[in-house]
C-alpha cells in the first residue's frame, strides 16, 4: 500500500474544525489513515512514505461548492445569453475550464445544479474514470422550470406529468438530485412581489419521484409564496432566498430545510462587468435589500451551505461574505466544508479531517479561523490522496 504524509504547522481537524499544532496527516492509498501531532508520527511513519512539509500553512479539508453550473462561466462576457445559442462542444469547452478553475481554487466537490445536454452528468463519469480533471461531482441533469418560468438553465414544463417524466429520465441518467426552478432568480427592483412559476402538487411530484429513488430535491427560490409551496412539498434545500422576509425566515425556522446562499451574485461588484447593462442595473439596484435579506437569514440561525452560482474559482468570497453579514468564522466554513459535505450526503467521505475519509485536503497560507480570507491563497491541493495542485 502506498503511504503519503501531509506536514503542516497547523491543521484544522473534524467536523468542528479544532485547531492542532503541528499536525500530520498520513494518508493510505486515498483515505486518512490517522491525524496526529508531528512529534508522534516521526516515531511511526512507514517506510517509504512520501511526506510533503507544507511548512506554515494550515491543512483543512478540501471546499465543497453548493452552486455551481457546469455550462456557466460568470467570468464570461454576456454568460447567460451564451447559453441560448452555444452548441454542446462549446458548452463542454466552458465546463473544462470551470472545473480546472475549481480544482485550483480548493474546491474537491461540486455541487451542480442543472446543465444543459446532461454535461454535468456526462463529466462526472469521466473524472470518476480518471480521463477529466476537476472536483467530484454531483449532477442534476436538467433543471424543471415553469412553462412561463424565468432564468436560462431550466427546462420548461406544465404539469405533474411533464414534471415527472424529466424526473425519471434524470434518475435514469444516474443524477444526484433533482433542481427546481420556483421563482425569477433576480428580482424585480421595483416590487418587493415574488413570482412563484411552479404549483405545491408539481413540486411535490418531483419530491415523490425523487424520494422512491432516495434523491433529494433542490429548489431555486429567492421568497414569497413559492417558499412555502417548497416546504409544504417537502423540499430539502432551498437555494438563493435573496428576498427573505421575516415571514419567509419564520417559515423556514419551522422547517427542516437548510438553505444555500449564494450571495455574492448581488454582492460581488466584480460579477457586474460580466453582465448584459439590463442585468447589471437590475444587480445594483437590488443590492442593499438582497443584503439586508441574506443577513435576516443569517441572525435567525437557520442552517446555511455556500455556493457562487458558477463564478468559478471565489468560493472563498462567499465565506467572506457570510462572516461580513454575522456568521461566526467557524459557522461559515462549515458551509464549505461539513455542512456542506452533509447537504451532499457525502459526510462519509468527505468535508472534515479526520481518519476513514477520503484524502480531499488543502493547504492555505495562514490560519482562515483567525481570518477567513487565507481561503483565497491556496498552496496545495489534495484530492483523494493525489495531489493535483
Amino acid at each position: 500500500m502506498e503511504y503519503k504524509a501531509l506536514l503542516a504547522k497547523k491543521g484544522l481537524i473534524d467536523h468542528n474544525l479544532t485547531l492542532m499544532e503541528d499536525i500530520a496527516v498520513l494518508i493510505e492509498g486515498t483515505s486518512i489513515r490517522s491525524i496526529l501531532p508531528r512529534i508522534q508520527y516521526e516515531r511511526i511513519k512507514p517506510e517509504n512514505c512520501q511526506e510533503t512539509d507544507l511548512g506554515d500553512a494550515t491543512l483543512m479539508p478540501g471546499l465543497i461548492e453548493c452552486h455551481n453550473h457546469l455550462c456557466i462561466d460568470a467570468s464570461l462576457q454576456d454568460h447567460l445569453e451564451l447559453l441560448s445559442w452555444s452548441s454542446e462542444c462549446e458548452l463542454t469547452l466552458i465546463a473544462l475550464k470551470g472545473l480546472e478553475k475549481d480544482l485550483q481554487s480548493g474546491v474537491t466537490t461540486a455541487r451542480c445544479l442543472g446543465d444543459r445536454y446532461y454535461i454535468d452528468t456526462a463529466l462526472k463519469k469521466q473524472i470518476d474514470a480518471g480521463r477529466a480533471a476537476g472536483p467530484r461531482l454531483l449532477s442534476a441533469g436538467i433543471g424543471i422550470k415553469g412553462l412561463h418560468g424565468a432564468g436560462h438553465i431550466g427546462s420548461p414544463h406544465c404539469g405533474p406529468e411533464e414534471i415527472r417524466r424529466t424526473c425519471r429520465e434524470n434518475l435514469r441518467r444516474g443524477t444526484d438530485l433533482l433542481k427546481l426552478f420556483i421563482t425569477p432568480g433576480v428580482p424585480d427592483p421595483d416590487s418587493d412581489f415574488v413570482p412563484s412559476y411552479l404549483s405545491l402538487e408539481e413540486i411535490a411530484t418531483a419530491v415523490e419521484e425523487g424520494a422512491r429513488a432516495n434523491v433529494p430535491v433542490a429548489a431555486h427560490c429567492i421568497g414569497g409564496q413559492g417558499l412555502k409551496n417548497c416546504i409544504d412539498g417537502g423540499v430539502q434545500v432551498i437555494e438563493h432566498m435573496y428576498m427573505a422576509s421575516q415571514q419567509d425566515v419564520e417559515w423556514l425556522l419551522a422547517s427542516n430545510c437548510v438553505v444555500d446562499l449564494t450571495s455574492g451574485i448581488f454582492l460581488d461588484p466584480s460579477r457586474e462587468s460580466f453582465l448584459s447593462p439590463a442585468n447589471a442595473e437590475k444587480v445594483k439596484k437590488n443590492r442593499v435589500r438582497v443584503r439586508r435579506n441574506v443577513k435576516r437569514i443569517i441572525d435567525a440561525g437557520i442552517p446555511f451551505v455556500l455556493g457562487t452560482d458558477a463564478y468559478h474559482g471565489f468560493l472563498y468570497r462567499e465565506a467572506e461574505y457570510a462572516v461580513e453579514l454575522g456568521a461566526d468564522t467557524v459557522t461559515a466554513l462549515r458551509g464549505i466544508t461539513s455542512a456542506a459535505a452533509r447537504v451532499c450526503r457525502l459526510e462519509h467521505r468527505t468535508g472534515s479531517l479526520k481518519a476513514g475519509l477520503d484524502a480531499d485536503i488543502i493547504a492555505v497560507k495562514g490560519n482562515p479561523l483567525e481570518n477567513i480570507s487565507c481561503l483565497s491563497q491556496v498552496e496545495m491541493v489534495m484530492k483523494q490522496g493525489r495531489i493535483v495542485v
